[in-house]
């Protein structure tokens, strides 16, 4: 494996995709500055990232919205006062000698036939308090305190994503200076072999040609050692993006003693069950279930009759003045239930079963989605761990090959294209090692993000 194809896999492993996953945080629309941090510990980067990164706080504002829709459900159980104005002109009979009535004004001098024109205000007080609607208010408040509990879990997945990004692209960091480790040991000893053979050439015992194919790898070597430098800036900026902080902020990891197990925690089954009982985007399609059986009673209660009590204080008079010799109370219980509604609740509720029957479907897809990712994970970590042995026993392998064909060159008896195979094949091998591993750290961030282990 060549530098330039591992640094496309560390880059877009551990950046890009982190980019993608979380989105880009509002760190570019602060003020640079430029201060030192201490150097960041796994478990400090994941926190840090928990209280800047925009996307929780914008799942926070949604918790917020939900509690408020549970408040605007339980508003329907409380009476509702209202206080209102009317003003009449009419010379409608009835009309009329109903407010001469209210007003207090009738005596049998008036023409009930020809009233004439009367006016009429009307301020007043109005309570209306239901007291039966089939239990709709029940169940959609029950719907909108469920509708919290999933917004709580929506936070929580979004976290448990985040933490997993946030591993993959410290990891990514930290993997990053080994490109330039494994670039200057080549430039090393590439160097020290040109100056070997360069007097070699002088005392006779080598070709020109030797020389020329020591400085293309060397110059190959010198060129790999910048991309590599490359790599950690921009290893370095999707982790700070990740994490919220300012663009001048200097950032540095501290090295984790034991960033490795020998295999996953627990078996396959176990991590399965694991995850169905603790990921959060299992509870909340659950919820979403829930939520939409809670609606589709909510609908159906429209069916039953609606219950009402209801009192009106105020007076009625020929101008807007409020005088308590003219006030009156009414006060009132009434009952209605649709008989006809051109099928406008039907319909409703076959709106609501459907969305019932979505919302368990994708309970189903769910369940099914998390089963593969564990499986996935799972033997993604074991298949990483087990290809890290092999690659560090290569790299031990092409360590030891340099060492004898370079000691076989000096000598006369290896050409310097063996050699230069053998340098390259050690440098590939030191590559693999730590795209392995930096592969199975990812791939042990995965298992934990599968089972929930963020939320």
């Amino acid at each position: 494996m060549s530098l330039k194809l591992f640094q496309s896999r560390l880059l877009a492993a551990g950046s890009t995709l982190c980019l993608i996953l979380i989105g880009a945080g509002s760190a570019a629309d602060a003020p640079a500055e430029t201060s030192a941090r201490h150097p960041l510990k796994l478990e400090e980067a994941i926190d840090l990232a928990f209280e800047q990164n925009p996307d929780l706080l914008a799942a926070a504002a949604r918790i917020g919205e939900a509690e408020a829709k549970v408040a605007e459900a339980a508003a329907n159980f409380y009476p509702k006062l209202m206080a209102r104005v009317g003003y009449a002109y009419s010379d409608d009979p009835s009309q009329a000698f109903s407010y001469i009535v209210a007003q207090r004004r009738f005596n049998f001098g008036v023409d009930i036939n020809h009233p004439g024109w009367v006016e009429n205000f009307r301020p007043e007080i109005v309570g209306t308090w239901s007291l039966y609607r089939g239990g709709q208010d029940s169940y959609r408040k029950k719907a909108a305190e469920l509708g919290v509990e999933a917004a709580e879990l929506e936070r929580s997945a979004i976290r448990n994503r985040l933490a997993a990004a946030v591993t993959a692209a410290y990891y990514a960091l930290l993997s990053a200076p080994q490109q330039v480790d494994v670039a200057r040991h080549s430039i090393e000893a590439v160097e020290r072999e040109l100056e070997h053979t360069k007097h070699r050439v002088a005392e006779g015992m080598a070709l020109k040609a030797d020389v020329l194919s020591l400085e293309v790898r060397a110059a190959e070597a010198r060129e790999s050692e910048l991309k590599a430098q490359n790599a950690i800036e921009l290893s370095r900026s999707a982790l700070k993006t990740l994490l919220g902080i300012t663009t001048g902020e200097i950032l540095e990891l501290r090295e984790p003693a034991d960033r490795l197990a020998d295999h996953p925690a627990q078996d396959y089954a176990r991590l399965l069950d694991q995850a169905l009982a603790q990921r959060p985007e299992m509870q909340a399609a659950i919820h979403q279930s829930q939520i939409r059986r809670e609606e589709l009673q909510a609908e159906r209660g429209a069916r039953w009759p609606r219950v009402n009590a209801y009192a009106a204080y105020g007076q009625n008079s020929r101008s807007p003045d409020f005088a308590f010799s003219r006030d009156n109370v009414t006060l009132g219980v009434n009952a209605e239930v649709d008989l006809f509604s051109g099928g406008a609740v039907s319909a409703r509720i076959a709106q609501a079963e459907r969305r019932l029957t979505e919302a368990q479907a994708l309970e189903q897809r769910t369940r099914l989605e998390i089963g593969d990712e564990v499986r996935r994970a799972y033997t993604t970590l074991e298949e990483a761990l087990q290809r890290l042995k092999v690659a560090e026993a290569g790299a031990a392998a092409a360590d030891e090959a340099l060492r004898l064909v370079n000691e076989q060159y000096r000598g006369g008896a290896a050409t310097v294209t063996r050699y230069l195979e053998a340098e390259t094949d050690r440098a590939d091998a030191a590559l693999r090692v730590i795209v392995v591993r930096y592969e199975a750290e990812v791939a042990q961030a995965q298992l934990k993000k599968a089972v929930g282990h963020w939320r």
